[in-house]
């Protein structure tokens, strides 16, 4: 008997009960099709379907693992805002009806959550390279990349005041500054481990020195990108937006400039031609200002936070062993060539006021 099959029967064995104690007129309930993906940086994933006479429900199991960072600590922080953003907006996330904070049912907290069927663009080979996204006509690629950013947008318009837990004593709408503090300089003051890197300090110094006013405050998703964004599985509509392990408060640039950054990262860091009709530059920009309905001026500043955060997350293993295609994540021995280079590329166009 494999170690899977081992794991995959212990979780059945262990969960049954539990969920039949909290479905109506208390059924015998089966797992069944128990899978555990090799990936979740706070917690464990593992995908399975319940089934009981005269019912069955496809769900995931989002299971909370032992990890380094302390911004990953708790995987009922993602169950929050999940929970916040289903009660206060129609934006497309997975529904969650039951969760556990005693670890004696699975040795760990836990919540479960509806399995959405469709299809993501994948990060590894990169969906510039080759996959569903690629295939697709460009024309379509287009509307899909709108598509994605215009179910974000119902996610920014939420009341930022929704997710007090995120705010603790803040009584202001949470700008970029509060966003560079409470995240940004959070984990890198973690990743650097009483070393010095004296590029990001400076950086972050400056940004936090330079922060414009914000138009709008509300909730960051903090990973906001193509793959972590579900479309049917057979068209470009959005099925459901996910991974909310890090949200937090801020300015919705913050994730319009990350969608866009990571567009960058998964084509010219990884050495791969971008394929046709994802926006980016001006064109980005205008697409924004129309869906937002606001003007949306020193978009650079904020592509800047993008290039800094991401260069952060390189300083310091925290994965898990996430694997990245056939590789396992960990930090490099120097900080990246490619991710200085544009951290200095967009610090520049932003002194320069473009």
């Amino acid at each position: 008997m494999t170690d899977a099959t081992t794991l995959a029967g212990d979780f059945a064995r262990q969960l049954a009960p539990w969920l039949s104690a909290r479905l109506p007129g208390n059924p015998p309930v089966e797992i069944g099709d128990v899978t555990e993906p090799a990936q979740g940086f706070s917690s464990r994933t593992v995908l399975f379907t319940a089934r009981w006479p005269g019912g069955e429900r496809p769900l995931v199991a989002r299971i909370q693992r032992d990890v380094a960072v302390p911004m990953l600590a708790d995987v009922f922080h993602q169950y929050r805002v999940m929970h916040a953003i289903a009660a206060h907006s129609r934006v497309l996330v997975p529904n969650i009806d039951f969760a556990e904070s005693d670890p004696s049912v699975l040795g760990a907290p836990f919540f479960l959550m509806d399995r959405i069927d469709g299809r993501v663009p994948p990060d590894f080979p990169s969906y510039h390279a080759q996959g569903w996204l690629a295939d697709l006509p460009t024309a379509e690629r287009t509307r899909l990349w709108w598509n994605g950013i215009e179910e974000m947008a119902r996610l920014h318009r939420i009341d930022w005041r929704c997710f007090a837990f995120l705010a603790d004593s803040t009584a202001t709408p949470p700008g970029a500054v509060f966003y560079l503090d409470r995240f940004v300089g959070n984990w890198f003051d973690w990743a650097r481990d009483g070393r010095s890197f004296p590029v990001i300090s400076e950086a972050l110094a400056y940004l936090r020195a330079h922060a414009p006013a914000a138009s709008q405050s509300g909730l960051v998703w903090n990973d906001a990108r193509l793959g972590n964004t579900m479309y049917a599985a057979d068209g470009i509509e959005v099925a459901s937006l996910f991974d909310f392990e890090v949200a937090t408060l801020g300015p919705p640039e913050v994730d319009l400039a990350h969608w866009v950054y990571l567009d960058e990262v998964f084509s010219d860091n990884f050495g791969v031609p971008r394929i046709d009709g994802l926006p980016r530059g001006s064109e980005a920009v205008a697409g924004f200002e129309r869906i937002y309905g606001r003007a949306i001026p020193q978009f650079s500043y904020y592509m800047a936070v993008a290039a800094l955060k991401i260069l952060i997350l390189s300083v310091r293993q925290y994965g898990n062993d996430k694997a990245m295609g056939d590789k396992q994540m960990a930090a490099p021995a120097a900080l990246p060539d490619f991710l200085v280079d544009r951290l200095a590329h967009y610090l520049a166009e932003f002194k320069a006021g473009r």
